[in-house]
């Protein structure tokens, strides 16, 4: 079976919007305890999302036998994970926030 290049990066994105979940299951614990420093994560999310084809870009010319893999794998992956693991945090983190006595 053959898969499109469109089929094929949606894929990599739904595995680390799952991965992203997972590791937040897995870890609950894990995450900035304060806003500040959940801005500053979320603004590191961003910054990982914008650096992906500069870093595909710059990937190209390394003469290395399964670059394209490794970019996918080895930048990619990694980097969407990150970015969707901080907006889970900064929304725990809001949820946690705005919870309080329940409505009598």
């Amino acid at each position: 079976m053959h898969l499109s290049s469109h089929t094929f990066a949606l894929a990599v994105v739904l595995g680390s919007i799952a991965l992203a979940f997972w590791l937040a299951a897995r870890f609950p614990n894990a995450g900035p305890s304060k806003a500040a420093y959940a801005v500053l994560h979320l603004l590191a999310g961003f910054a990982a999302i914008r650096a992906i084809p500069g870093l595909f870009d710059a990937g190209s010319s390394l003469a290395i036998q399964g670059r394209v893999w490794f970019l996918v794998f080895g930048v990619a992956l990694p980097l969407l994970t990150y970015t969707f693991l901080t907006g889970l945090w900064v929304m725990r983190m809001l949820h946690s926030s705005l919870r309080g006595p329940l409505p009598k």
